[in-house]
């Protein structure tokens, strides 16, 4: 393989993959005179400013362009790598820092974040009549992946195994605010639903998250969802970390879909172009949400006795029933009678 510095234009390359890291995962710490190197190699005429011509991420121009004026100044850089607040007028304003890196979990994100912010085991376990079989949680909220991560990591969500093509339910009312075609992310295939208080019925902005589909679903932004309207269908979509590496995957992932839930009081979002990052925001246990009552946070999650760590879990019956009836939430997928 030859060194990438004996390369043409070498120095070009790396810039472009430098500044799609910095630019996508704006991370809280390293940020320091980020911006002024970025203007310093992009800006050929000497303006100034960098025009779309001179950008060499176009996919992300848009969001980084503030104004809306054609051109990226040093202050519009400086608001997206954190080194500046948004200034009141602009069209994007970003979460705070510690949000970016729990919800981002790049490789240079402090963990800490994670964990502050409800990345946790909670033991929270989902629970059904003895009648009724719906498809379980094979690998649990908090998880700790960290033995097979080149980091400390944990699992933010729960999977749920099933044959490909089985319809994925939406949870809840809500609005589609995010697809993500996954393509080089071991997310795969996304879909992410917002749930305000009124359709929830919780005093809080919920986010429910949907990866590994087979395809990309037929929804578009901003489109409105009942609850229990199928979203998409069951695959195996996204990056194995074998692949990221470089070495060869033994198997393929099994079909399965990884369901996760965000929340936060600040109705606010912001999508970075791969992910979605609510302000304020915080992870969830999905297990928790079916409790329907606060509190819903890990801390108080984890504190729990044993013996109220078993959730009733909501569902829609394969026939069209809801249990309980008037339930505003119902599991991922449908159940059956057994």
């Amino acid at each position: 393989m030859r060194n990438l510095l004996t390369v043409p234009h070498s120095s070009h390359l790396l810039l472009i993959a430098l500044l799609g890291i910095f630019l996508t995962h704006q991370p809280v710490a390293h940020a320091q005179k980020r911006s002024a190197t970025v203007m310093e190699k992009l800006d050929k005429d000497g303006d100034g400013t960098i025009s779309r011509k001179e950008w060499r991420k176009k996919n992300i121009f848009n969001d980084v362009d503030l104004d809306k004026d054609g051109s990226v100044s040093l202050d519009e850089l400086k608001q997206r790598f954190g080194e500046k607040e948004a200034e009141a007028g602009n069209a994007v304003d970003l979460p705070d820092p510690v949000s970016m890196a729990a919800i981002r979990r790049a490789k240079y994100d402090d963990v800490a974040h994670l964990k502050s912010r409800g990345l946790f085991e909670t033991g929270l376990k989902p629970a059904w009549p003895d009648d009724v079989s719906c498809r379980g949680i094979d690998e649990w909220y908090g998880q700790d992946y960290s033995p097979k991560r080149p980091k400390e990591s944990y699992h933010g969500g729960i999977d749920l195994p099933a044959p490909f093509g089985t319809p994925v339910l939406a949870i809840m009312d809500g609005e589609v605010v995010a697809l993500y075609e996954g393509k080089k992310n071991p997310r795969g295939i996304e879909v992410v639903l917002r749930h305000t208080p009124e359709e929830s019925g919780i005093p809080l902005y919920i986010y429910s998250r949907y990866t590994h589909f087979d395809s990309m679903p037929k929804l578009t932004i901003g489109q409105r969802i009942k609850m229990g309207e199928v979203i998409g269908e069951t695959g195996n979509s996204g990056v194995q970390g074998c692949e990221l590496k470089g070495i060869p995957c033994m198997r393929p992932r099994r079909p399965v879909t990884h369901f996760d839930i965000l929340y936060s009081i600040n109705k606010k979002y912001y999508d970075t172009g791969t992910v979605l990052i609510p302000f304020e925001v915080h992870w969830m246990d999905p297990t928790a949400l079916y409790r329907k009552q606060p509190p819903f946070d890990s801390f108080s999650m984890r504190a729990l006795a044993d013996s109220d760590k078993k959730v009733s879990i909501s569902y829609l019956l394969n026939n069209g029933q809801l249990y309980p009836p008037d339930t505003k939430m119902i599991w991922p997928y449908s159940c059956s009678k057994r």
